[in-house]
């Protein structure tokens, strides 16, 4: 069947996102999702696209009097310093555009190669390739003898162009451009007013701003900058430092709104509900449930993605969990049991969880817990996360009963979980901006309001926000 819409989702479980995909079918009734004539570079800098071009009506008889022809390439991308991963790239009437990722950038200090060949493995000429950063500065050039080019152009006196001359398009097939347009900047205070900032871009696009005299990054004070073109257009992924005239800075880059929040650092949730649109506060959480939090929270921190091989025998590389499991394992953060086995599904236990909070804590801080004692009738000198308690207590993560026991063995629940979580990384809900904003956030049918003892703390879970911390506090600004 032709021209039929098909929406192709992944399985979701809990704790993942649904991700799907769509497209229209072809003549002969088949879709490829993702299209072939997209592809993602892999750790060697290499993908492989291809595109087809239909056959064509010339004479108007109603039939198709050309052939349908398909074009089939290999692509490599690097730069001087090696090849690069996780470029993408696609291919549309025969031209190709890479967009590199964020890590790389267009200069000529730093070129991008990138390499075309057929499926034989040979150079094609003539092939139009553009290679664009996140900085949306563009490099245009057509492919050598070799299939290959080379951007941006270094310049031999007076452009950056190989084309000759000022450094625009040029009128050459085989020359190279580079642009980015003009970026407009406005500054405004945590109240709306307008502040006037000093203005410096260096070679690579990053902007720098400083602040006036008496506006500084401290306390709870923040600053929304947004980024133009000359148009008035709002420009995406602009690398900008604000600084103040006290030394304090702080950085990032702008969203597809050309809007950026300085000082604050996102929040990414890290729980999800149910599809039921409950979260069971009270429903205990599996180890399998327990690794993918610390897994998120440690890819946030380091900005990695996601990966690694898990040697539990019981873990199926197949398995939503086999790469939150193996990611944590080379961290250290999970341990198995003597039979070389992690029971994923098993309900993870206080004292589990608290080890595990402990493990990831120290990975980014200097946690000397051999120093406390805690007291609870259940948990002796000698049992094996005796330390991780006391530390955990003492520190104000999580509390024991009133009988005086801390039932480490007890199955933690998911409310606790979020909880000790929360105090653990310093992350302090804004109760006045969630009851502002209720209407807009993610919640919960059996969480309904804050004479819930765990209501922020799930709110502060399960939404991804910004913020703006200082001392106890945290304001959301967005």
């Amino acid at each position: 069947v032709k021209d039929m819409s098909v929406i192709v989702s992944e399985k979701a479980v809990e704790g993942t996102e649904t991700k799907s995909l769509t497209g229209v079918t072809d003549k002969d009734g088949v879709i490829i999702l993702p299209p072939s004539n997209e592809g993602v570079t892999d750790k060697d800098g290499k993908t492989d696209i291809s595109e087809t071009i239909p056959g064509k009506d010339t004479d108007g008889d109603g039939k198709e009097d050309t052939e349908e022809s398909k074009t089939e390439y290999n692509i490599t991308v690097e730069d001087t310093k090696g090849k690069i991963e996780n470029a993408y790239i696609e291919i549309k009437d025969g031209k190709i555009t890479v967009t590199l990722p964020d890590t790389h950038t267009l200069t000529t200090s730093n070129q991008t190669t990138v390499t075309v060949l057929d499926k034989e493995n040979k150079g094609v000429a003539n092939v139009s390739v553009t290679v664009t950063d996140k900085n949306k500065a563009t490099a245009t050039k057509s492919t050598d003898t070799n299939g290959k080019i080379t951007v941006p152009v270094k310049s031999t006196g007076g452009g950056s162009s190989s084309s000759g001359g000022g450094g625009g398009r040029g009128g050459s097939s085989g020359g190279s451009y580079i642009s980015s347009n003009i970026t407009n900047i406005t500054v405004t205070d945590k109240n709306g007013k307008n502040v006037s900032v000093s203005k410096s871009t260096d070679k690579d696009g990053k902007i720098t701003l400083t602040l006036p005299n008496g506006a500084e990054l401290t306390g709870d004070n923040y600053y929304t900058i947004k980024a133009t073109d000359n148009k008035g257009n709002a420009k995406a992924d602009v690398s900008i430092i604000l600084k103040d005239k006290k030394n304090n800075s702080a950085n990032g880059t702008t969203d597809k709104n050309g809007m950026l929040i300085l000082p604050a650092s996102e929040h990414k949730a890290y729980i999800f509900g149910y599809a039921d649109g409950t979260f069971r506060p009270d429903n205990n959480m599996s180890r399998a449930e327990a690794t993918a939090i610390f897994a998120r929270l440690i890819s946030e921190k380091k900005g990695e993605k996601i990966s690694g091989k898990s040697n539990f025998n019981d873990v199926s590389k197949n398995e939503w969990y086999s790469d939150y499991i193996g990611y944590l394992s080379k961290y250290g953060i999970i341990k198995g049991y003597s039979n070389s086995t992690f029971r994923p599904d098993d309900n993870v236990s206080r004292a589990e969880f608290v080890a595990m909070t402990v493990r990831f804590n120290s990975l980014f801080n200097d946690v000397k817990k051999g120093s406390y004692t805690v007291k609870y009738t259940d948990v002796a000198t000698n049992y094996w996360a005796y330390s991780d308690i006391a530390y955990a207590k003492n520190v104000g993560w999580l509390n024991g009963y009133a009988d005086g026991t801390f039932k480490g063995d007890n199955a933690i629940t998911r409310a606790e979980v979020v909880t000790v979580v929360n105090r653990a990384t310093g992350r302090k809900a804004d109760e006045s901006y969630i009851t502002k904003n209720v209407s807009v956030l993610n919640k919960f049918t059996d969480i309904r309001n804050n004479s819930m003892w765990y209501y922020t703390d799930v709110m502060e879970a399960a939404n991804t926000h910004l913020a703006n911390s200082s001392n106890d506090t945290e304001t959301w600004v967005k």
